[in-house]
């Protein structure tokens, strides 16, 4: 399916489930960046995002499609409207490290489209990203400053000042929601002073493989290829001449329950959960599919030795992740494969069945 048809389709269901927002009042895209900070917040000077552009972009959750398509990120700073339980964990935490609240900010961090108003907040990023904010006007020099952030759940963590500049204070992470600035004496957030290592890594956005090479016939669009020479082919599947394809399908009942029950045990990010609205619209589906090894109009379902596959990684998956799949044996238990390939758009297996798979994807290291 060409790009613009996968666009179209994504923003129509997006507006359907309440996805696409108005764009922000007095917001302004900075045509020559797609990575950028939309300070609002009174009394704050300035404030800007350290990570390198792409770096962000990935570590947002981009997916293959969204970065094709030129969708940026950006950060909105405003006064804080947080409510009264998270006000109260926010002054709880401030009380305990015996700190003085100078601001309070909503931190929110979108997917935007360039040219239009669709926006999609990222409620947590998969590596952490370095924000730089200038303190108000008239804040003691000689004091220590840190972020109290609130993250999902009503839990929070303290963000010690990464840098040396008395006006401003700079920290790293992954949740964007309330920061609640603190100050207090000098020293007195040295133990939260915790820089990531890879905040300012200067990635590169991967290109996404549609074309690989194969010994035996594809058949179908989906990007897929065997490595395994044709003799072994030959050998594995008993000297037929045999073509391969790989279709999205609903599995039954028992073969879901026995995917999803293996899913569940690994750290991957979209495995099924329970949705928590009545439209099941935050449920996370994992992505199915059958793979199907056919020779004539028989279907093999499985090979007398294992054949080196490669597969796209599905398109709307996360660009900055690992991957796996979940593949159903014979005797209907669940194999996991970790992604053996260091392409970073494709998984490659070893395998000897032809079933029913779930693509899966999880932070970095999520399958090690």
């Amino acid at each position: 399916m060409k790009l613009k048809k996968i666009m179209a389709a994504a923003l129509t269901a997006a507006l359907m489930f309440g996805v696409l927002t108005a764009p922000e009042t007095g917001l302004e895209v900075k045509a020559a960046e797609t990575v950028y900070t939309n300070n609002q917040a009174t009394g704050i000077p300035s404030a800007n995002i350290q990570t390198p552009q792409e770096t962000v972009r990935l570590y947002s959750g981009l997916s293959w499609q969204l970065l094709e398509a030129g969708i940026g990120v950006r950060l909105n700073v405003t006064d804080s409207g947080c409510g009264p339980l998270a006000r109260r964990a926010l002054t709880n935490m401030a009380a305990t490290l015996k700190a003085s609240e100078v601001k309070t900010l909503d931190m929110r961090l979108e997917k935007y489209l360039k040219s239009g108003g669709w926006t999609q907040t990222v409620k947590e990023t998969t590596g952490k990203i370095r924000v730089c904010i200038a303190l108000p006007a008239g804040s003691d020099p000689t004091r220590d400053y840190a972020v109290i952030s609130l993250r999902d759940g009503g839990a929070v963590e303290v963000l010690g000042d990464l840098d040396p500049d008395p006006a401003t204070i700079t920290v790293d992470s992954d949740c964007f929601d309330t920061f609640m600035i603190v100050s207090g004496p000098a020293g007195a957030f040295d133990a939260y002073r915790v820089a990531s290592p890879n905040a300012l890594d200067a990635l590169e956005i991967p290109v996404y493989v549609k074309k690989i090479g194969s010994t035996v016939k594809i058949e179908k669009d989906f990007p897929m290829g065997v490595l395994t020479d044709p003799g072994q082919v030959n050998a594995a599947t008993g000297g037929r001449n045999v073509r391969l394809q790989m279709t999205g399908v609903i599995p039954g009942d028992n073969a879901k329950y026995a995917l999803d029950n293996a899913i569940k045990q690994t750290n991957a990010l979209n495995k099924r959960k329970a949705a928590t609205k009545e439209d099941k619209s935050d449920e996370v589906i994992p992505s199915y599919f059958e793979m199907e090894m056919l020779a004539g109009s028989d279907r093999i379902t499985n090979t007398n030795g294992k054949l080196r596959i490669t597969m796209a990684v599905p398109y709307d998956f996360p660009a900055y992740a690992d991957y796996a799949v979940a593949v159903l044996n014979m005797d209907g238990t669940v194999t996991i494969m970790k992604d053996i390939d260091e392409n970073e758009s494709t998984i490659t297996i070893d395998t000897d069945q032809f079933r029913t798979y779930a693509f899966l994807w999880g932070r970095k290291g999520a399958f090690d």
